[in-house]
């Protein structure tokens, strides 16, 4: 009886691991390719905002002629811990298309080589040489998921900050209408690392109070919800304040009072990541975005964006595998005379089925068709093109 060892090595053969190797060599260098090109461009770009903060950085540093001296140190401090932070955003952005790139271009290299007709010629089938391009194409997908599920979320509030002021986490809020409470939240800014926001609002509609009012504070602190207690905003030094306001006797529960004379506890399930960028969901963990569908605290439409943003998450491995599966026929054409041409075809059949997936989610997006059928429709589509095509392919 052949060992598990034995029967792997029979799979996955040592022009496996070649093609594997390649795969992943073009993987890397396009990564650092594209990402070195978007750092120096927005890094000339915006370079007024990283000096600002590497002078910031010296003057509290140093004194006199040793600020000027550790400026440019600094500044390139700076620049690199932010775009250090950026690179797992980017990542997930241009994965896709580089995964799709280096399976075309592996297949292309082979056909320059001219290392196709020999394996060809042993009798091995065209779509034997997919399995280990697959195989590098679920590895990457997984590495794209680890980094959307763990790293992203622990670092949403570095890939939020403005260039310059890393340490800060602060962002301007967008006002947002609690639908379970009936409570708009607003403020001046949320820092997210902190949890608090500065010079909050909230406004308080019938029949919660006897008329509307707006409760001001300073500082609210959000409070994570517990098994003691819901989760919600204690405004500190709030006005008016909790004796004053006429409540309503169902809604206190939802308005408390807080440790302190002082303060009030507003329940909301509202936090800080929901006041800012709420519509980037691409910060948040899978979890954290189904937590968002089920929070009855916004509206359908938000809602709808949400769970389109979901089932696109849940689809977009498969799309990835789809779309390398679907080149191969295209660069490795049948009776073709043209390296460059098959290229071209390729690139210009991956554009209408990237317009096609755009389309359904355009329809998803403007209530034509539900969430799910706009993201999965692109899904069994591109999969049937994928076996239509898959008779082109040189044998």
């Amino acid at each position: 009886m052949p060992s598990d060892s034995q029967r792997l090595g029979n799979v996955f053969t040592t022009f496996d691991r070649y093609l594997l190797k390649r795969y992943f060599h073009v993987f890397v260098i396009g990564f650092i390719a594209t990402y070195g090109l978007y750092v120096v461009f927005d890094g000339f770009t915006n370079i007024d905002g990283f000096q600002a903060g590497a002078e910031k950085v010296s003057s509290n540093d140093l004194n006199g002629l040793e600020v000027e001296q550790n400026a440019s140190t600094s500044l390139l401090w700076i620049m690199l811990e932010f775009y250090f932070y950026q690179s797992s955003l980017f990542f997930d952005m241009i994965s896709p298309i580089l995964s799709v790139l280096a399976g075309v271009v592996v297949f292309s290299l082979m056909v320059r080589h001219g290392e196709l007709n020999p394996v060809l010629s042993a009798g091995i089938p065209t779509y034997r040489l997919a399995i280990p391009l697959a195989m590098a194409t679920i590895i990457v997908n997984c590495v794209m998921c680890l980094n959307q599920e763990v790293i992203i979320p622990s670092i949403a509030d570095k890939l939020q900050a403005e260039r310059g002021d890393m340490a800060s986490s602060a962002q301007f809020v967008e006002p947002v209408y609690d639908f379970s409470t009936r409570i708009m939240i607003n403020g001046q800014e949320v820092f997210l690392t902190e949890q608090k926001m500065k010079n909050a609002e909230f406004v308080l509609s019938k029949p919660m109070v006897h008329d509307f009012v707006t409760v001001k504070s300073d500082t609210a602190i959000y409070q994570t919800p517990t098994q003691t207690r819901p989760g919600g905003w204690l405004l500190k030094q709030a006005t008016p304040s909790y004796q004053e306001l006429e409540i309503a006797e169902f809604a206190r529960e939802i308005i408390q009072p807080g440790p302190e004379p002082n303060e009030i506890f507003i329940v909301t399930d509202v936090g800080c990541d929901q006041l800012c960028n709420r519509n980037f969901s691409s910060l948040i963990s899978t979890s954290d975005l189904i937590a968002r569908i089920n929070n009855p605290s916004f509206s359908d439409l938000s809602i709808r964006k949400q769970k389109l943003d979901l089932h696109s998450r849940l689809t977009r491995p498969i799309m990835n595998l789809i779309a390398v599966l679907i080149s191969i026929p295209f660069v490795l054409r049948k009776e073709s005379r043209s390296l460059i041409l098959n290229i071209a075809i390729c690139a210009c059949v991956m554009g209408g089925l990237f317009g096609i997936s755009q389309c359904f989610l355009y329809m998803g997006s403007t209530k034509l068709i539900s969430p799910d059928q706009a993201a999965w429709f692109p899904v069994i589509t591109n999969g049937t093109l994928a076996a239509w095509f898959t008779n082109r392919v040189q044998t």
